[in-house]
């Protein structure tokens, strides 16, 4: 149950960024706040894949100045992507 709350925390963050109501950097530290509070109620491989994830986005946030290449928003668009893909795998 905990798990679930939190993934739903992770899956709200998500849906701010892609509204443009949260800016790549604040999604960068949820999803990095969020994931370290699974930690004690998710299995450690789908924690780390989660954080795998949650470093190439925090990666691009870094980089985000002036404004990502055409390159680093492929890159986030399929970490996202993928980060969302491991999420409803975990849940289903």
């Amino acid at each position: 149950m905990c798990a679930r709350f939190i993934t739903d925390g992770i899956r709200d963050a998500l849906t701010h960024y892609h509204r443009d109501d949260l800016p790549l950097h604040r999604l960068s530290w949820e999803l990095h706040t969020r994931i370290d509070t699974l930690v004690p109620h998710a299995p450690s491989v789908w924690v780390d894949q989660l954080r795998d994830l949650q470093r190439r986005i925090a990666a691009l946030a870094t980089a985000e100045t002036p404004a990502l290449t055409e390159s680093e928003h492929h890159t986030l668009d399929e970490s996202l992507t993928l980060l969302a893909d491991v999420l409803n795998l975990a849940n289903n």
